[in-house]
């Protein structure tokens, strides 16, 4: 599988672009991070999707690869994030959305808009309610940022949202979000801000305009976005279907062995066939 990076020009952003090309796929799939993460949280989705089909990773302007090549003035809106996502589906024409956490409210937003391209989506660790312990944390990462305690805010990340990481990869959590500098720390107080505004309502009209079908992925153990607080997207979305990963919290695939098994299944026989 041949791994190609670029960067492109999306609504006046600079967008770093991966893409993993297979000969023999016919089609696509882009992925949409979660909160502050970058390309690097699909590792496990790539290796469990290599051969199948082509993928699309990208970096919002403030964080990862991308951030280099934008001068960052003020947060950016989730509806410029969307606008984004719309851009590079438009670019390059996936036939699947593949979405992480928080990056999940994008996706489904981009899908209200019927792109042409998009055939199925799958929204992982996405949930319409913010839970008792998503308050905890992110009212605990609000005052932390606000102090610019950044290494406390690593360490808050790993000690609740991702407990059920190995530990090298509690590490390198660690490192990426002690070391981002303060433009991305500032669009993660806003992005906290949005989190904590929404309620279900904020959703509802987005859900309806959603025709394409959507598979939702939470794990078990997942007290973040928990398996019961998604399905009531069921009453709006006419096509959806509803999955839960065994033994497996917020970062399902990047947890466990058996995680990744189990997510593998889901791409191959609900996903893509």
């Amino acid at each position: 599988m041949k791994r190609e990076t670029e960067v492109v020009s999306v609504g006046g952003w600079n967008i770093y672009v991966e893409r993993y090309v297979c000969p023999e796929a016919s089609e696509s799939a882009i992925f949409v991070n979660g909160a502050l993460s970058t390309t690097q949280a699909f590792r496990s989705t790539i290796k469990n999707l290599k051969g199948k089909v082509n993928m699309i990773l990208f970096d919002l302007p403030f964080i990862g690869k991308s951030r280099q090549h934008n001068t960052i003035s003020r947060p950016m809106s989730k509806s410029e994030e969307v606008m984004i996502l719309q851009g590079l589906i438009d670019r390059y024409q996936p036939s699947y959305i593949l979405s992480v956490s928080w990056g999940g409210l994008a996706a489904l937003m981009a899908l209200a808009n019927k792109p042409p391209s998009i055939r199925k989506a799958l929204i992982a660790s996405f949930s319409t309610r913010i839970t008792p312990e998503m308050r905890r944390y992110i009212e605990r990462a609000k005052v932390l940022l606000d102090e610019d305690r950044n290494h406390e805010v690593a360490t808050l990340l790993n000690s609740e949202v991702g407990k059920y990481l190995p530990r090298l990869l509690q590490r390198v959590n660690h490192e990426h979000i002690k070391n981002l500098d303060g433009e991305t720390y500032r669009q993660a107080r806003f992005h906290i801000g949005q989190i904590s505004s929404l309620s279900f309502e904020d959703y509802v009209d987005v859900f309806r305009e959603v025709e394409v079908p959507v598979l939702f992925v939470n794990g078990d153990w997942d007290e973040y976005t928990s398996k019961e607080d998604v399905k009531c997207v069921e009453n709006y979305i006419e096509e959806c279907e509803f999955f839960v990963i065994p033994e497996a919290g917020h970062f399902l695939d990047m947890e466990s062995k058996s995680a990744s098994r189990s997510m593998s299944e889901i791409y191959d026989r609900h996903l893509l066939a």
